[in-house]
């Protein structure tokens, strides 16, 4: 059975999140890590990326800022704490 990573608890709940509001924005992962560095002054690969949307890869507390100030959202959407209001 397939793990839902889009419900708290449930899986990489960020991995999901970053992919929907990147997808939503129309980003490229390049794009994505550009974003990342330029904001937040951490480097995220393009292939890390990947992994993260994919679920192999868990999220550090201070990636989850960086995609969250990426990507423009609060961190709590990223944790699917509150619902994405776009």
């Amino acid at each position: 059975m397939a793990t839902d990573t889009t419900q708290p608890g449930r899986g990489n709940v960020v991995g999901a999140r970053v992919r929907q509001i990147r997808r939503r924005k129309s980003l490229t992962m390049a794009q994505l890590s550009e974003r990342i560095e330029a904001r937040s002054g951490f480097e995220i690969h393009q292939t890390t990326l990947t992994r993260i949307e994919q679920g192999v890869r868990s999220v550090y507390d201070f990636e989850v800022i960086a995609l969250s100030l990426a990507l423009e959202v609060d961190v709590r959407v990223m944790l699917g704490l509150i619902p994405d209001e776009e």
